[in-house]
């Protein structure tokens, strides 16, 4: 049997580094949903920033073998889309802009009630979510609204209920998904269908 390590040194220091780098991905992943669900104070920006530069020094240092170039490739195309996202919160938190604003001053063609299944007797509702498109998290919200009981409609933290719902997905990987909505014993029951 041929020992890969003797004869290529370097492929262990590279699988080394890319199982540290899925680990600072995953925990940046977990402060970037706890800094959007307002359970920290400030951005894991620093981190960000040296887990871009680690990604990209990875890519150019190569890669020994085509299997480590595509894990090397998978990794990163991870990292661009979590990275992507992120940035694109922070800059809408920056700019002020609630949500709801955008929408009335830039209407988008066929948004008007939100896609839903019909009522069935149980209640439930179903609603497409994409973290590309702020207006599936308002007609969320707005079906979230509909399904609540009378007595319930009082005061709702509107961005609580969406970013606990975005991050629900980023934790489960998920760019797109359909929701179910439903109300079972006065209480909203909401499951995400992969």
């Amino acid at each position: 049997m041929i020992d890969d390590e003797r004869l290529n040194p370097m492929s262990t220091a590279t699988e080394k580094q890319i199982a540290l780098l899925e680990r600072k991905i995953d925990d940046l992943k977990s402060k970037y949903i706890l800094f959007f669900s307002g359970e920290l104070k400030q951005p894991p920006e620093l981190e960000r920033e040296e887990t871009e530069k680690a990604v990209r020094s990875l890519v150019y240092g190569g890669a020994k073998s085509a299997k480590m170039n595509m894990i090397i490739q998978n990794l990163t195309s991870r990292f661009s889309l979590y990275n992507n996202l992120w940035l694109k919160q922070l800059n809408e938190l920056e700019s002020g802009v609630s949500r709801l604003q955008k929408k009335k001053t830039h209407p988008q063609p066929g948004q008007g009630k939100p896609k839903t299944q019909p009522k069935k007797d149980s209640g439930a509702r179903e609603v497409f979510l994409s973290l590309n498109d702020e207006s599936s998290f308002e007609n969320f919200f707005a079906v979230y609204q509909q399904i609540l009981p009378q007595g319930g409609k009082g005061a709702l933290d509107k961005d609580h209920i969406i970013n606990s719902i975005k991050g629900k997905m980023l934790t489960d990987n998920l760019v797109e998904t359909r929701v179910s909505i439903a109300l079972q014993n006065n209480k909203v029951r909401i499951a995400l269908k992969e």
